[in-house]
């Protein structure tokens, strides 16, 4: 609104909003097309860099040394060139024009251009040290295609920042700004010439600012809870969502702060609070006069966002690699579903490996395509900020739970944690099963339903082998060779339907 006029009923006006949009000025960013990507290394790619680097510059140096042999090659490559009709033909105009003037007459930048053309593309007595060098070249270019780059700002002169009337860029009528904050909210300039990013930086997590601290403590909450104590994550205005609990909210703010904006230590200040340890489990009578839970009498119940679910199942199953850090990972996926990306056209090559069973976190994001298994479970895309996803339950979840091949090849290697580790008796592998996926033992009723689904799998796989190794063949790591097929199937088709349990992918 403030780009076009002063709010209306917030207290910022369109000086606000150009001084704000002033800290930004000094960034260089291409009009049209891809930003210039920085490589971000390893120490160890880093050092090969190096190497190559230092490769470059020793060949590079040698190239530039003259020598009077050299300077005699020179001298007659230059008379062959003028006896030769067009001999100067395709070379660069500083060249030409350096070559038509007497030598005795150059000056010292023509003398060097033509040295230098003449030792690096013509010479054969430094043709050696000129393969040498575009095999380094060569070597650093496909290196640095294998390094991962990502968008770093670098500054430059600042752009002159004006107010635009009513919006209107072609306008260049407005008064000029520098950068500083909303007037309402203090000013970071402090009389300086002109304010940095840095001081913003630093107003944003000063003490005299509760704002930031506030904002980060409730999506804290919401984390631990499900909800913020500010319902409404992305308002903590007057005109949002006033807190349920506003002391607390207070406290939790000062608390960071002081703490040294520690995420970890407030995590663990929340989850061992008597509030977080509540069961979830609420009697009718809690239901009925606190229905969304604002008072904080139990603990909430909710879904698990996309990427847990996956990391759930493959914890429960034992298949979860711990690696933190590194490029991203591709988990199996649909084929031909990039099959309409354009631009260029791309094609998705599964993970194999120990990267295949990599945290949700480390799967590959395109923007527009995301991975159709987070999707369903409504992950957002990257084509807008977005502070808090939205929760469904459709059927669709449960068919990507049952049929996608990693919460298959899952359930298998859980089948397999159920034989190996448990008794003989099918009541103790169930409670295995139980134990592993949902942290409690199976009820009685549970136990006669699994008892029954198991032995009608058992039966079909006994009958039908080829199904049995049909299915014990989805996923990359294969299967034991030792396992009785039928059997190992039909548990295979228990630990799906216990990880397509509600209880499975809702964090009670």
């Amino acid at each position: 609104c403030a780009e076009c006029h002063n709010h209306k009923y917030d207290p910022y006006t369109t000086k606000d909003f150009y001084r704000f949009a002033a800290f930004f000025a000094d960034v260089n960013e291409k009009a049209v097309g891809r930003q210039e990507q920085t490589p971000i290394m390893t120490d160890e790619q880093a050092s090969t860099i190096a190497k190559i680097d230092a490769d470059l510059a020793r060949i590079q140096a040698e190239l530039g040394r003259t020598t009077p042999e050299l300077e005699a090659a020179q001298k007659t490559w230059e008379e062959v060139l003028k006896k030769k009709k067009d001999g100067t033909k395709g070379l660069a105009k500083p060249l030409v024009d350096a070559l038509n003037v007497e030598l005795a007459k150059r000056t010292p930048a023509q003398k060097q251009v033509v040295a230098s053309h003449y030792r690096t593309q013509v010479a054969p007595a430094t043709e050696r040290l000129r393969k040498e060098l575009a095999a380094a070249q060569l070597k650093k270019d496909q290196f640095l295609k294998t390094t991962p780059t990502t968008l770093v700002s670098m500054t430059g002169p600042p752009r002159t920042i004006r107010i635009l009337p009513r919006g209107n860029w072609l306008d260049d009528s407005g008064e000029i700004v520098t950068p500083d904050t909303p007037a309402f909210l203090g000013s970071v300039a402090q009389g300086k010439t002109r304010a940095t990013r840095m001081d913003l930086a630093k107003w944003f997590v000063s003490p005299e600012n509760p704002l930031t601290a506030r904002v980060y403590v409730n999506r804290l909450w919401k984390v631990a809870f499900g909800q913020g104590l500010v319902k409404n994550l992305d308002d903590l205005g007057t005109q949002g969502t006033l807190p349920s609990h506003p002391e607390l909210l207070d406290w939790l703010a000062t608390e960071f702060v002081q703490r040294n904006w520690n995420t970890k230590e407030m995590l663990k200040l929340m989850v061992m609070s008597s509030t977080y340890r509540q069961s979830s489990v609420a009697t009718k009578e809690l239901r009925e006069r606190d229905p969304s839970n604002l008072w904080l009498a139990r603990q909430n119940r909710f879904r698990l966002d996309a990427e847990f679910i996956r990391d759930n199942a493959l914890a429960v199953s034992g298949l979860l690699t711990s690696q933190i850090g590194g490029p991203s990972a591709k988990p199996y996926q649909p084929a031909g579903f990039w099959s309409y990306l354009n631009f260029p056209k791309r094609e998705w090559q599964n993970d194999k490996g120990e990267n295949q069973y990599r945290r949700g976190l480390y799967t590959y994001w395109c923007r527009s395509f995301l991975h159709p298994s987070l999707f369903a479970f409504d992950a957002p895309t990257r084509e807008e900020c977005t502070n808090e996803r939205p929760r469904s339950s459709t059927p669709l979840q449960a068919l990507v739970l049952l049929n996608d091949p990693t919460y298959v090849e899952a359930s298998r290697v859980l089948a397999e944690r159920i034989l190996k580790s448990s008794g003989s008796t099918s009541r103790d592998r169930i409670n295995t099963a139980f134990r592993l996926a949902l942290s409690r033992p199976a009820t009685d009723a549970e136990q006669k339903v699994v008892e029954v689904l198991f032995a009608k799998h058992l039966k079909e796989f006994g009958e039908d082998k080829a199904a049995a190794e049909k299915l014990l063949a989805i996923g990359d790591r294969p299967a034991p060779s030792n396992m009785n097929i039928a059997e190992l199937a039909a548990w295979t088709s228990v630990a799906r339907t216990i990880l397509n349990l509600h209880e499975t992918s809702t964090r009670n």
